[in-house]
């Protein structure tokens, strides 16, 4: 299984997901050409089935430039196109990116540079992005109307051919980066869009492959950061961006992707090949020149400052690479090698559970990289110690060995392959099928030159069986892995103190660089930060780029026939028909409202620790083999259902399987949840440190998911409880445990004990299943043989008086960047509930006020404003300040009270609101959703009132929102998440800091 790190233009925030993939009932495509056709200057080449994703790919090839077309042609609605152009970095200041970002900033015949945000903001598209990687740069879009996707395709073909940036050094200073200095006496500092984003994505995990490729592969480009090195962005000009569009921009060097069902796909043909044809074939040939191969084991460390007072206990990386020169040249054996992967990565092979006795709390994946010069099979290990890396070398070299001496267990294989065949099977369930293939279809073609490759790799997964019969397993781990001399051993580890170091010396460079101005060149950088941002009036191309209408949106939902009832046990059934053969999805949710108030965090370590702990019947090490071959996407989680008045958590459990694994499926879900032994001391400990060293990188990388969930908990009680049981007040809790462990480890047993005892019980108990007719009648049966095994004893309820987090809050991250937050709930905006007009509006308020304002002119990676059913928000995601994003969040309410927008303007807003609505779900995904909306009494018609509700909205809507965020600055909740130094210079902010 292949890996890559990609950078993208925009950020994606969702307090929740909505799913896309097959329609039902549609027609067929329309008839696909033949091998030899020529359509629209594209001649058939070749054309194969994919029935993984019910397509048929046909591949079609720019007679004029060589320009390669994939069509994948299936019966999803939800259409995408895109262009892929094979790109690499030449040095470390992030060339490639920048040029993403700037591409879509506007071209010849699209001159503005607002326009890719308004047409994400103003028309109706399910998804609008770009991204790149080492080896390519990729610019899908996705829409439900084909109309509208043919005019995407418009702009963003000439906006990589022809991108306005070679004309406008402007673009480069708001992307790449640029000076910044309020006065004269302020300091000089810089920022920018991609050198704030990498500011953030900069972490010791980046850092650590980036570490890895540049040891294994010394002066190959693949140790080159695409993303840039924040450190070496300033180092790029606007000239060598205009001469990197020269290098790879041109479409003998791009394949264009064209996915779904299409009534004319040749206009997508016609459309490039008018594009393309003035252009003469080029060719295109990567030579890696100044690589240099190693000849012997290499072994390296390398320190990643954080700031002082920072945890280094398992927060270190290491990267244990196998080198595998020529594997390449044997397309076979490399495919084998490439399964061998998704073999030794499987939580129940030889090596997770040699790795999980000897280093517990690391984080295991292995995966072939095909991206270097020379092919290599990797294995990582995150949250270790630097001492571990011997260790981890040694466990893996052991692994090895023994399956060089006898290749895998059959059981095993037969595991992980009735595992992959039901992830195969549930594809479609993916919520953008099309946006989440291309990249993989394309990253295999820019890795192999095979257009067909990563279908190939899908095709292989059938064969582990057959190939580890016949030894190939065994014979490719002794011949490339067991044996190899050429491995590079690489750790990352924090250094304490070392930030403020690095930034001290970043802050003393730029005030060299200020002293050796001129005052007419500290005046000029005065000015530009000073200035307001020159309006750029876009409307009229996005009204030229609109092909969908607000009037001809339609009001459609797919609505499940949900059987409801309450048997004579008291226990709430509901299920659901859903149009898939022999495999069905299962939930149970016991009532966790009988536990006290102090077991809380124990019941969520209890959750954590299902599955990692022996039971009465089984080791942990068999439990994983039997979770990874009957629970697929098992859940053992919290779940808040909603009363009329109230909340209840519970213990939400489930699982999807085929019909004939149904029957096993529910007997290990009952082992997990009620004979689990905690008695292991030893095991206990070292399962805490991994959950405690996963939870502080969860929080280190979702500050912006925390400071909205705390925001929702000072006046909603259920988020209250959710945020209580997660996150910074969980972490307390562990770090508290892992003490008691030494001190008093039958109390922390004892504990465990009681709340397994208590949720033992099947009152108040509700169940839900989503399948065939004769899934839903064999699971029926299997679940009331289940719930017939539980105790049934009263719950008296408990009301729960949990700690409400500041309404000033500041929260110290190992990060550096900042999140800052601002949000409010209904009650104090003067509104009764939740409408889907604030989904109207909160987008306009993102494109018209905070990307110019914040993205453009102060250097935010992504600001946000967003509305759920508890809160309106404003939020920024990667941001280099504090003060600024405040200020601007206080502008708003003036800015919207002086706005004057027309209906035809809204009604754009009001179509990119629409499609969130309109995209459809998968078949077992949508059926299962309804089920669990009808337990939190959420009608499905609730979706159409939001549709009319986002149809309604007229300039009157806009203008009396002016006071919701009046009301939203004067009385709403502020929070910031970000490095100490940050947090500590506007502690002024803040009621509370919080440095977790």
């Amino acid at each position: 299984m292949k890996r890559f790190l990609s950078m993208t233009t925009a950020a994606v925030l969702a307090m929740g997901t909505v799913s896309a993939a097959f329609a039902d009932a549609l027609p067929q495509p329309g008839a696909l050409p033949a091998v030899g056709d020529v359509v629209e200057g594209f001649e058939v080449t070749d054309s194969r089935p994919f029935d993984m994703i019910g397509a048929d790919v046909v591949l079609f090839e720019h007679q004029k430039t060589g320009a390669k077309l994939v069509y994948i042609a299936n019966d999803d609605t939800n259409r995408v196109f895109d262009l892929t152009f094979l790109t690499r970095p030449i040095d470390n200041t992030g060339l490639p990116h920048v040029f993403e970002h700037s591409t879509l900033s506007g071209s010849e015949k699209y001159p503005s540079t607002s326009l890719f945000f308004n047409l994400s903001y103003q028309t109706y598209n399910t998804y609008m992005n770009a991204s790149t990687y080492s080896i390519m740069t990729t610019y899908p879009v996705a829409s439900l109307s084909e109309a509208q996707l043919l005019k995407y395709a418009d702009f963003y073909t000439d906006s990589c051919l022809h991108p306005m940036i070679l004309q406008d050094e402007s673009i480069y200073r708001t992307e790449a980066w640029r000076y910044r200095m309020a006065d004269m006496d302020s300091d000089l500092t810089m920022e920018g869009t991609v050198y704030s984003e990498m500011l953030g994505a900069t972490t010791l995990t980046r850092e650590a492959a980036f570490n890895y490729y540049n040891v294994a592969y010394p002066g190959s480009v693949v140790g080159l950061d695409q993303g840039g090195d924040p450190d070496d962005i300033p180092n790029m000009t606007w000239e060598d961006l205009k001469a990197y569009h020269s290098i790879f921009y041109h479409p003998s060097n791009c394949v264009a992707y064209l996915y779904g069902q299409y009534e004319d796909y040749t206009a997508f043909l016609s459309l490039l090949n008018e594009a393309f044809s003035p252009y003469e074939r080029a060719e295109f040939t990567f030579v890696d020149e100044n690589y240099t191969p190693i000849t012997e084991p290499q072994t390296a460390s390398f320190g990643f400052p954080v700031e002082n007072g920072s945890s280094t206990d398992h927060t270190s990386v290491v990267y244990y690479a196998k080198i595998c020169p020529g594997l390449k040249d044997d397309a076979h054996e490399q495919m084998v090698a490439n399964t061998l992967t998704d073999l030794l990565v499987s939580s129940s092979s030889p090596l997770s559970l040699k790795l999980r006795k000897a280093l517990p709390y690391a984080s295991l994946s292995t995966y072939i990289d095909t991206t270097a010069p020379d092919d290599a099979i990797v294995f990582v290990g995150s949250n270790v110690n630097p001492e571990d890396a011997e260790t981890f070398r040694a466990t893996v070299d052991e692994a090895l060995a023994e399956i060089a001496e006898g290749g895998f267990d059959s059981e095993f294989v037969d595991t992980v392959m009735a595992s992959t065949a039901l992830s195969i099977r549930l594809t479609g369930e993916s919520a953008d099928l099309g946006v989440d293939i291309i990249p993989s279809f394309a990253y295999d073609y820019a890795t192999s030159g095979n257009i067909y490759s990563y279908m190939d790799y899908v095709a292989a997964l059938d064969n582990m069986r057959d190939w580890n019969d016949q030894g190939l397993y065994q014979a490719v781990t002794k011949k490339w892995l067991a044996d190899s001399n050429l491995t590079a051993l690489v750790t990352t580890y924090p250094v304490p103190g070392a930030k403020e170091v690095k930034d001290a010396e970043l802050a003393e460079k730029l005030a060299a660089v200020k002293a050796a101005m001129t005052e007419e060149e500290k005046q000029a950088i005065i000015d530009a930060t000073n200035a307001e941002n020159a309006p750029d009036d876009a409307s009229e191309y996005v009204r030229q780029l609109q092909a969908v209408t607000v009037s001809s949106l339609p009001e459609e939902i797919k609505l499940y026939d949900v059987k409801d009832e309450t048997g004579e046990d008291g226990i709430r059934r509901v299920e659901t028909t859903a149009g898939v053969d022999g495999v069905g999805r299962v939930g149970i949710w016991l009532d966790a409202n009988g536990l006290p108030q102090d077991a809380i965090h124990t019941f969520q370590l209890y959750m954590a620790l299902v599955g990692e702990m022996d039971t009465t019947e089984h080791s942990y090490e068999e439990l994983t083999s039997l979770i990874e071959r009957y629970l697929y996407s098992a859940e053992f989680r919290l779940s808040l259902l909603h009363t009329t008045d109230s909340f209840v958590p519970y213990l939400r459990m489930g699982f999807i399987a085929m019909d004939d694994d149904l029957e096993e499926g529910y007997e290990l879900l009952h082992e997990l949840a009620f004979d689990t032994q905690f008695t292991d001391i030893t095991r206990l400990k070292e399962v805490l440190s991994s959950i405690k060293a996963n939870l502080r990188t969860t929080i280190n990388s979702r500050g912006y998911n925390i400071l909205l969930y705390r925001s929702m908990a000072v006046t909603d009680p259920s988020w209250r409880y959710y945020n209580y049981i997660n996150y910074l007040e969980y972490y307390e809790y562990l770090t508290q445990v892992e003490a008691m462990l030494d001190t008093d480890p039958d109390a922390v047993v004892a504990a465990l004990c009681d709340v397994q005892k208590r949720l033992n019980n099947r009152t108040n108990a509700l169940y839900a299943f989503a399948g065939d007719e004769e899934s839903i009648k064999l699971s029926r049966e299997l679940a009331d043989a289940f719930f017939e095994s539980l105790g049934s004893e009263p719950i008296e309820r408990v009301a729960y008086d949990l700690p409400v987090p500041a309404r000033r809050e500041g929260i110290i991250l190992d990060s550096n960047v900042n999140y800052n937050c601002l949000a409010a709930d209904y009650a104090t905006l003067d509104m009764e509930e939740y409408n889907a007009n604030l989904d109207v509006i909160t987008t306009l308020v993102s494109d018209m006020f905070l990307i110019p304002q914040l993205r453009d002119q102060y250097g935010v990676y992504t600001p946000f404003a967003g509305a759920s059913d508890t809160v309106v928000y404003l939020l920024t995601y990667r941001d280099p300040n504090i003060i600024e994003t405040y200020q601007v969040y206080a502008s708003l309410a003036d800015q919207i009270a002086a706005l004057d927008v027309d209906q035809d303007t809204l009604d754009g807003y009001i179509l990119s609101s629409y499609a969130y609505y309109a995209k459809g779900s998968g078949e077992l995904t949508g059926a299962f959703d309804a089920l669990v909306n009808t337990l939190d009494g959420t009608p499905q018609e609730e979706t159409l009132d939001y549709m009319r509700q986002v149809k309604a909205v007229t300039p009157e809507t806009v203008a009396a929102s002016a006071d919701l965020f009046r009301l939203l600055n004067g009385n709403g909740i502020r929070s910031t998440a970000g490095s100490a130094s940050a947090i500590n210079a506007n502690a002024s902010l803040y009621d509370v800091i919080l440095n977790p």
